[in-house]
């Protein structure tokens, strides 16, 4: 008689680790979620960012669609501009959101976070423990920890992000590094009230020259999270130890159209982050024997399609929903059919992602003029249209949907 999954043990709390135990939980397998950080405080920690409608439509399949919804903002425009204040292309949003039936939607990373650990449960999540090794045989994993301290399970989820030591054991600590994508994205939220400053419902998207891009929309009634993204020859002129952050941005922006620069002369210092942006070119296996990689572990991609969340959202659901159905005797099998539905979704983002980067590399005047007026003729039909037709690709609706009629432990 074939035995169920009894117990799976996921490193990482982050998106795609709360998201796999979350579905896990629904269907009543047991789970154990193991973090590095020490903090609760820290699970909640980041900025602002877009959850596009594919990431909506993955977490109703395990039922958390409405209270992320609840706790963000409805997205009904994303609007291109240029650094000279000329509108691009605008996108309505809202025949997409009722075409699909979920809405896309900007929000607090820590909303995000917070309904994701209520539905795993803290007491099903281990702070402070830092993985060393694991090693399997024919009947589990078995995890060793930098205190150490052990766990076993039937199955590993390795969801420890871009540098995930769970990888690094399965590659025998040997793969290139991350692909750097050649700029640092300077992320915050400020208070900044005013529906004339920033209007809600409108996603900004501003392209410029010099190799500076910068974003924007509003989070609340009070609060806008921005991002400020610099090429590294850009970067270069950026003196952070010359001046503050706020100020070398400031500077780096001041002929941008407002209300760019009321936003980042609105901002505290202490919220602007710099994030080196990086991903890895699809390829390698994602799956060993009882371990498997999910999230930014699988699959990194850049910022540009704002899919980085929402295909860690999806790779939860679809490997939850997998294991659920899954024999332990099958475990490996199971494993290679999570990759083998996963894999081409990802690797077309992760690559669509990068080439769209590459546009905001552009420096010079004429070439971001060009840039410009490709954009103003393909934006608002060729490009969009394609955008959502990878947004809304119904592989996901091929895949298992995590039942919710087994009795949560």
């Amino acid at each position: 008689m074939m035995t169920a999954v009894r117990k799976a043990l996921v490193i990482g709390a982050g998106i795609a680790g709360l998201t796999t135990a979350a579905g896990l939980v629904r269907q009543g397998v047991e789970v154990e979620v193991f973090e590095a950080r020490t903090a609760p405080g820290q699970l909640l920690s980041g900025g602002g960012f877009m959850l596009w409608h594919n990431a909506f439509l993955a977490l109703r399949r395990i039922g958390l669609d409405e209270a992320v919804a609840a706790d963000a903002v409805r997205m009904r425009y994303h609007e291109f501009r240029s650094d000279r204040g000329r509108r691009l292309a605008r996108w309505q949003l809202d025949r997409y959101t009722a075409g699909c039936g979920a809405p896309a939607c900007a929000l607090r990373r820590s909303s995000l976070h917070k309904v994701l650990t209520e539905a795993v449960g803290d007491h099903r999540i281990r702070l402070g423990s830092r993985l060393t090794g694991w090693s399997q045989d024919a009947d589990g994993v078995t995890v060793r920890f930098e205190d150490g301290s052990t766990a076993r399970g039937d199955v590993l989820v390795g969801a420890d992000g871009l540098r995930s030591a769970v990888r690094a054991v399965m590659r025998r600590n040997f793969e290139p590094p991350p692909r750097y994508a050649g700029y640092t994205a300077w992320q915050a939220i400020t208070r900044l009230p005013g529906e004339q400053v920033v209007p809600t419902g409108t996603f900004f998207n501003l392209w410029g020259r010099g190799g500076l891009r910068f974003l924007y929309c509003r989070l609340n009634e009070n609060e806008v999270y921005w991002d400020a993204i610099t090429s590294d020859r850009a970067a270069g002129g950026i003196d952070t130890m010359g001046s503050t952050r706020r100020a070398a941005l400031g500077a780096a922006y001041r002929a941008w159209p407002e209300p760019v620069g009321r936003i980042i002369a609105s901002t505290d210092e202490d919220a602007i982050l710099p994030v080196s942006i990086h991903d890895r070119p699809p390829g390698g296996r994602w799956t060993q024997g009882r371990v498997v990689l999910v999230g930014d572990a699988a699959h990194p991609m850049t910022l540009n399609l704002s899919q980085g969340a929402g295909q860690a959202i999806e790779s939860g659901v679809v490997l939850a929903g997998l294991l659920g159905r899954a024999s332990a005797e099958d475990l490996p099998r199971t494993l290679a059919a999570f990759e083998a539905s996963r894999r081409g979704r990802a690797a077309d983002m992760t690559t669509t992602s990068w080439r769209i980067g590459r546009l905001g590399l552009v420096h010079g005047s004429l070439l971001c003029g060009i840039r410009d007026l490709f954009m103003r003729a393909a934006f608002d039909t060729i490009a969009r249209d394609q955008s959502y037709g990878l947004m809304l690709d119904d592989r996901l609706e091929r895949t298992p949907i995590p039942a919710a009629d087994r009795n949560a432990r």
